[in-house]
């Protein structure tokens, strides 16, 4: 029996485990999209009898904004790159080396495409020169009968 000869048993468990894989990350994302719906449903649901009733339509809570750290990812990916390439370089592996350059430039794509959002979301700045001062609120002459 040589090194790569795998018995039926041995095919059997790799099919398994592949098979198994992708049924539980298809089950995952399946929860999620039922759960997207359910809520969406319930949302709707809840302004309906709100419209019905004559009262204030809640907030909605699905567009509710999360706090978004720019740069992070880029940054966690970048550090990771540039530790790979480091052990490489120590280790004498010049295959590592290699492998950190993924990590190092996806990390250097997310810093930047996290400068040019921030630059394109940026408010524009607006001259404060340009306005005057408004004018005194007009007065009535005072009627003296």
């Amino acid at each position: 029996m040589g090194p790569f000869e795998v018995g039926a048993l041995g095919i059997l468990t790799g099919l398994v485990f592949v098979a198994g894989s992708l049924a539980v990350v298809l089950v995952v994302v399946l929860a999620q999209i039922r759960t997207r719906r359910v809520r969406a449903e319930m949302l709707h649901r809840e302004r309906m009898l709100a419209i019905e009733k004559g009262i204030p339509i809640p907030p909605d809570y699905l567009e509710v904004t999360r706090k978004r750290r720019p740069y992070v990812s880029g940054l966690i990916w970048s550090g990771i790159g540039l530790a790979l390439l480091i052990w490489g370089l120590i280790g004498d592996d010049k295959d590592l080396n290699g492998f950190g350059l993924v990590p190092l430039f996806i990390g250097i794509a997310l810093l930047v495409g996290d400068a040019v959002s921030a630059k394109k979301a940026a408010p524009p700045k607006i001259s404060t020169e340009a306005y005057r001062e408004a004018p005194a609120p007009y007065r009535a002459p005072d009627n003296p009968s």
